[in-house]
């Protein structure tokens, strides 16, 4: 597995994409790269570029991401002696672990205050003048704003400060508040296992750069990662995979594989998250990429189509032909792992249920199957949308709301109110497919694989690592779509999936604030543009 210092790089230049979700809106008109889905309508790079952050006469840029939605510089920088802060205790802790150790003081330079400054639940003001006040309707305003001066923070390298102690900051006032509810971020655990330190650095630096929602995907073909007591199997079977395939190829590694979390690490998980406003979406994928759970029990699946019926955990990626049945027993099983999804991410308001690749080949030769399709007069593809719709209605008595990737509008005419769809398939159409979320109530949370799926190559020579395909330049990134035909957009959301392990993108490490040490890694360019370094 990859160490934590080596994943590094990877997490913050995907956090880097909160830039690109849009935290405040600006109105300067940029020509970039036209995106792939014709109509998608405006993109994140009309909505975000070229903020007068970056545009400041005389002063050297400010390096905040995501930039705010309003500055006025002011002349000179503070100089801070030693962190002192007067401050909710909770934001006390917030400032300790990202800047460092405080002492508290009514006569602070840091000084955070409940106050209601007409920016919504999680917008904030920022002063720096002769003190750092920050002002927010909530903790949750108070905790952005800790982030911003967490990057405009910087050490003064001419103190004489022995204890090397001074901070300077620039004289600034910041009036910020986020454009879309939801920025977010999916990892896959199941092709490449992340442990719980690195989930949890991932989140850390999601929440500088003010991201709010971690889609955890835990399940799929090539192993299960999430523990259900009723189900022991589903870990001690399903987690377990014999090989994984050897790059580009049709060979394995021949390398057991197994890994899985504990409840209390998860619980662990959820804690942190917590503590940084971010709310953790966790994924149960069904009917499809269920291979590792049908590998764990075996009449959950098609057994009944085939005579040789000897399911294992996948050593092979793709949308692969494993399908949960769609009898009784099965979605009775689905029910009792949303249950238990549900029990364990106890404030999570949204629990993915997959719905995506959902292969008919396995049910068109499965009596049971056909005997199910045919009782309630529908075809084969559609047994998919009956699945889902009993899967987000037993969601729905949980008082949660379902996730559902947007193939499931294909087949699920009737999910209920609240369900929300993330689109991926561009290459249906953004502007289709969020017509027909839009036609039957349904928000939806933008995906695109085209412009966010951060497992491609970055460079067009795929030299520097291993990626799943494609070439995704930096201008096609800022490029995103952020509208999708008549439908309301959450907001956007960044894919990280793990089928390649890319090792040598993990292995550049972050060891220097300079461009130039990242200059050879295409992905690494999200950090920096035609306006220098966005992060020092």
């Amino acid at each position: 597995m990859p160490s934590k210092t080596a994943l590094m790089a990877v997490f913050l230049v995907l956090s880097i994409f909160n830039l690109l979700v849009g935290y405040a809106e600006t109105h300067a008109e940029v020509k970039g790269e036209s995106s792939c889905a014709q109509d998608a309508g405006p993109s994140l790079l009309q909505l975000r570029t070229q903020s007068s952050l970056f545009n400041a006469p005389k002063e050297e840029p400010l390096a905040i991401i995501p930039a705010p939605k309003s500055v006025l510089r002011k002349k000179g920088v503070l100089e801070i002696p030693r962190i002192t802060v007067d401050a909710p205790a909770a934001l006390v802790r917030t400032l300790e672990e990202f800047i460092g150790p405080t002492v508290t003081s009514e006569d602070a330079f840091f000084q955070l205050r409940l106050k209601d400054v007409k920016l919504g639940e999680e917008g904030c003001v920022l002063n720096v003048s002769d003190r750092v006040v920050i002002e927010a309707a909530s903790e949750h305003g108070l905790f952005h704003g800790v982030m911003t001066v967490r990057q405009l923070l910087q050490k003064d390298s001419n103190s004489n400060d022995l204890n090397g102690s001074r901070w300077k900051i620039p004289r600034v006032e910041i009036r910020d508040e986020p454009a879309l509810h939801w920025r977010g971020l999916m990892l896959d655990v199941s092709r490449h296992f992340f442990y719980p330190a690195d989930v949890k650095h991932l989140l850390r630096t999601m929440a500088l750069f003010k991201m709010n929602h971690f889609h955890w995907h835990l399940t799929d073909d090539q192993g299960w990662r999430f523990p259900v007591a009723k189900y022991p199997n589903l870990i001690r079977l399903g987690a377990f995979r014999r090989a994984s395939p050897l790059g580009h190829t049709d060979r394995t590694d021949n390398t057991p594989y197994n890994h899985s979390y504990t409840e209390l690490e998860i619980e662990d998980v959820i804690s942190f998250a917590e503590s940084l406003y971010i709310q953790v979406v966790p994924e149960f994928d069904l009917p499809g990429h269920s291979q590792a759970a049908i590998a764990s029990y075996p009449e959950l699946g098609n057994f009944d189509s085939s005579e040789h019926w000897e399911p294992q955990v996948a050593t092979s990626f793709g949308a692969l032909p494993y399908t949960l049945s769609p009898s009784e027993k099965s979605v009775n099983f689905t029910k009792d792992v949303l249950s238990e999804m549900a029990r364990l991410f106890e404030k999570s308001s949204y629990i993915h249920i997959g719905g995506d690749e959902v292969s008919t080949s396995q049910w068109s030769k499965s009596p049971v199957a056909l005997e199910v399709a045919r009782e309630n007069n529908v075809g084969l593809s559609h047994l998919e949308g009956m699945m889902l719709e009993k899967a987000s209605n037993h969601l729905h008595d949980l008082h949660r709301n379902a996730v559902v990737w947007d193939d499931a509008l294909d087949s699920a005419n009737s999910l209920p109110q609240g369900t929300v769809v993330m689109i991926w398939r561009e290459f249906v159409g953004l502007g289709k497919q969020g017509d027909k979320a839009a036609a039957r109530g349904h928000s939806v949370v933008l995906a695109p694989s085209e412009h966010a799926y951060f497992d491609r190559w970055q460079d067009q020579k795929h030299a520097e690592f291993d990626a799943i395909c494609c070439f995704t330049p930096l201008s096609r990134v800022y490029d995103t779509p952020i509208r999708a035909g008549r439908a309301n957009v959450l907001g956007i959301q960044g894919q990280l999936w793990s089928e390649r392990r890319q090792q040598r993108m993990l292995q550049a490490g972050v060891h220097s604030s300079r461009c130039s040490k990242f200059g050879l890694y295409g992905l690494a360019t999200w950090m920096c543009s035609g306006r220098g370094c966005l992060v020092r």
